[in-house]
């Protein structure tokens, strides 16, 4: 793991030692009419689609709530698959607060709306990395001792699927979005907008332009900037401490949509223990929210 921050004066408070995590999973108001996986298997919503007997959504979900950090766990999806989602919740494992959210008509509204009323770190992921690890969880999380945001790139050698990731080549190689964002508080939402969405370097001409400002936009086309250089930067432009994490591992940030990426999450899940389950489970938990 390798971490990218800078020294400037933080405004929003990095992570306190044992503060409580909530994990928020994008599942998107998309329908199976739109999603050619959906339709093949004759579930309602893309999450819905099964890989080794279950949900898509039910393996991140069994991990976000087996995770000794994770208190709360908030999915973000259309009203028409909430009673689909509850019944994957019955039969996770886990403990704690889980609250089904209507997703919104941007991503960063539907972060803001799953994190409302908590008062702790986020960490934010989608339904169809369904090869979420404990492990990725954590290295986000400790991505937080000392920044206020984080999210997480994958070295271009390293992906899983290189030729339709959407590369960006700085001077120190090329990089991927892995789709997982860590914000330390409620109050780093905004940047939530900027890191979603393909990460902080996607976008067109006038986007990073917008993010980025003229000189170091040039610098970017020119690969004159490191990863850690044009994190510094962002992080100055946007008032905080940013963080760059540097994943190991490519299966994390797998986003099985289709046939192969389906395949290939199947054979990696015959070959990977499954979680430590705890003795509660998600029939017992605290209580299950609905907005």
């Amino acid at each position: 793991m390798d971490l990218s921050t800078h020294p400037a004066a933080p405004v929003i408070a990095a992570l306190e030692p044992d503060r409580p995590v909530r994990v928020i999973v994008l599942a998107g108001r998309g329908s199976a009419g739109a999603d050619a996986l959906a339709r093949r298997f004759g579930v309602t919503h893309p999450c819905l689609v099964p890989l080794a007997g279950q949900p898509l959504i039910a393996h991140v979900l069994k991990v976000a709530a087996l995770h000794p950090s994770v208190e709360s766990l908030a999915v973000s999806i259309a009203p028409d698959a909430f009673d689909a989602v509850f019944d994957v919740l019955s039969h996770v494992p886990g403990r704690g607060i889980v609250k089904l959210v209507a997703a919104r008509e941007t991503e960063a509204q539907s972060i803001a709306a799953a994190a409302e009323g908590w008062g702790g770190a986020l960490v934010i992921t989608r339904a169809t990395h369904a090869l979420l690890t404990g492990e990725a969880v954590d290295t986000m999380i400790a991505a937080l001792d000392g920044a206020q945001a984080a999210f997480a790139v994958i070295r271009s050698q390293n992906t899983i699927t290189a030729p339709r990731a959407a590369l960006h080549v700085f001077a120190d190689g090329a990089y991927a979005d892995c789709g997982l964002i860590a914000l330390s508080s409620c109050d780093a939402l905004g940047v939530a907008r900027l890191l979603g969405s393909g990460g902080p370097f996607a976008g067109g001409l006038l986007r990073t332009l917008r993010v980025f400002g003229l000189l170091a936009k040039l610098l970017l086309m020119l690969r004159a900037l490191s990863l850690s250089g044009a994190t510094t930067r962002l992080g100055d432009r946007l008032n905080l401490h940013l963080a760059a994490v540097v994943m190991d591992d490519g299966l994390p940030a797998l986003r099985v949509d289709d046939e192969e990426t389906l395949a290939l999450a199947e054979a990696v899940l015959e070959v990977r223990p499954s979680p430590a389950k705890s003795p509660a489970s998600c029939a017992n938990v605290r209580g299950i929210a609905l907005s």
